[in-house]
């Protein structure tokens, strides 16, 4: 029975010291993206088009921004998604299928932005 004792707590640390060993080597690392590559500076100016967008809408809902200014901050921000298309080089379909999420996200946050407006002023 000492045997069988000393062996189960001699492999217990055994395991314990092997194991991140061999996980190490079989998992394959993350290898990070390139952030100075021309697509990562696409990507990123794309997603700032469109946060400036859900914003715009947003504010224009709230009631912090006139006409006036919401027409030029959303000619600001689809000038820019428009140049980001171009430069992607994207087919057509691509692009309308682009546009068509933009324009998805775009209603949904109206949407949600007027639900929470009604649920304020029900209060």
């Amino acid at each position: 029975m000492v045997v069988l004792i000393s062996l189960v707590l001699s492999i217990f640390p055994f395991v314990l010291i092997i194991f991140p060993l061999i996980r190490k080597y079989s998992v394959s690392e993350f290898i990070p993206q390139d952030e100075s590559s021309l697509f990562s500076d696409l990507e990123r100016r794309w997603d700032s088009a469109i946060e400036g967008l859900r914003s715009t809408e947003l504010e224009r809902m709230v009631g912090n921004l006139h006409d006036q200014d919401y027409d030029w901050l959303k000619n600001i921000h689809i000038y820019e998604a428009a140049l980001v298309l171009k430069a992607l080089d994207l087919s057509e379909i691509e692009q309308n299928q682009l546009i068509d999420e933009v324009r998805n996200e775009v209603f949904r946050s109206v949407l949600i932005t007027q639900d929470k407006l009604y649920l304020k002023a029900k209060e």
